[in-house]
């Protein structure tokens, strides 16, 4: 056997190799940081960012920061632009094209040219239908496909709308002063068909189950002008509801859950489960500014109390057609919207953000008088100006 004398310079043979292999390892991997270092120098990338677009927004499933680097995002055309968020992605159209965008990356996801004259969009769920107004045809479109286009509709499209499930309720010119309602689902078959005599359609809509339906017809009694609000429901022969609003020009019909909004020039009103009318504000006690709708399809509306006044009142309306806040605002905004539990207000200098639950300023950013649309989602705030989408910065108010 080996005595000690022989096993201690063994022994710090082992020592000695091992402490060299620790320091090659200790180089390798300085040398490794600097040429890596180096790389990210070079291209610039910024570790905040890195960080920042790795983490996620729960509630809007996008990206909470965006490279500002992939913005602006350039449009086909500056004519006739509409932005709707729906889902993770913005549905831009305009009087060329429809282009879905995903917001975090600037990269078009789908679109398509649509060659129509006037178009108008409406969305719900996956889906959005887009009809050529006046002209004879329209389309359905997921967020990735064309569903189907109808080219040959028997006469002129006066209005449409579409259902989470893909099923869509239009309305057609029907000869003299006559129009014809009709409801078809994703596969074009006919669920519910519809002459109305004596008036014309201006609007219809149809809730998220494709059950539920609504349309509004306007007429003239006794030299007065009068739009009537039908509800019927898909299977039935018989209309729900009828409800008449004399004098006033309805702007919208929207169904959150089963029930209805009806949004007109000078009053707002709740129709609930298909028969029951609630006003919640009356005729001529409101001028309307301007409304959108929440990611859950509430109501957020900014009206004056005459029509030249610069003080305007932005309230939150929730599905029980019940006013649940109200913002006192010293301008006339040109634009509202809805998400991420915020409500953003576009002045002609600003954009500002209030809690949709209290009312509560959020924050706010600078901007001028060519941004014609603003949506905030997540941390960021896109906006529309000219002929491109860019982002903005919305700065917290200080406390």
């Amino acid at each position: 056997m080996p005595n000690k004398e022989t096993q201690t310079p063994r022994r710090r043979k082992v020592k000695s190799n091992k402490a060299q292999r620790t320091r090659t390892v200790i180089w390798a991997v300085i040398i490794l940081t600097v040429v890596v270092l180096a790389v990210l120098k070079i291209w610039e990338v910024d570790f905040n960012s890195i960080k920042r677009n790795i983490s996620k927004n729960s509630e809007n499933g996008i990206i909470a920061s965006v490279s500002d680097s992939i913005y602006p995002y350039s449009l086909d055309s500056s004519k006739n632009i509409e932005i709707v968020p729906q889902n993770d992605k913005l549905n831009i159209l305009t009087d060329i094209s429809t282009t879905i965008l995903n917001p975090t990356t600037g990269k078009k996801e789908y679109g398509e040219s649509h060659g129509y004259s006037n178009p108008i969009m409406r969305t719900a769920g996956s889906y959005f239908v887009i009809y050529d107004q006046g002209a004879d045809r329209f389309r359905l479109d997921t967020l990735t496909k064309k569903v189907y286009e109808n080219e040959n509709t028997e006469s002129p499209v006066l209005t449409a709308d579409v259902a989470s499930n893909g099923s869509v309720i239009y309305a057609l010119k029907s000869g003299t002063n006559k129009s014809l309602v009709t409801v078809i689902n994703k596969n074009r078959s006919k669920l519910l068909e519809n002459e109305i005599k004596g008036s014309y359609v201006v609007y219809v809509a149809i809730d998220s189950s494709g059950r539920h339906c609504a349309y509004a017809t306007v007429s003239s009694e006794n030299a007065v002008l009068v739009t009537t609000v039908h509800t019927i429901n898909v299977g039935d022969k018989k209309e729900r509801g009828e409800f008449k609003f004399e004098g006033s020009h309805v702007l919208d019909l929207r169904y959150c859950g089963a029930n209805l909004y009806v949004v007109c020039d000078d009053s707002v009103s709740y129709i609930g489960n298909q028969h029951k009318l609630k006003s919640v504000f009356g005729k001529s006690e409101v001028n309307t500014c301007c409304f959108n709708y929440t990611s859950e399809g509430e109501l957020v509306y900014v009206y004056s109390k005459y029509s030249s006044a610069n003080e305007n009142i932005l309230a939150y309306i929730n599905e029980n057609g019940k006013v649940k806040t109200s913002v006192e605002l010293s301008q006339r905004p040109k634009y509202v919207s809805s998400a991420s539990k915020e409500m953003t207000v576009l002045f002609p200098d600003k954009i500002v953000t209030y809690s949709l639950k209290t009312g509560e300023e959020k924050g706010s950013a600078p901007c001028d008088d060519s941004v014609i649309a603003a949506h905030k989602l997540s941390t960021k705030c896109f906006i529309c100006r000219h002929q491109v989408i860019d982002i903005t910065e919305i700065k917290a108010k200080e406390k």
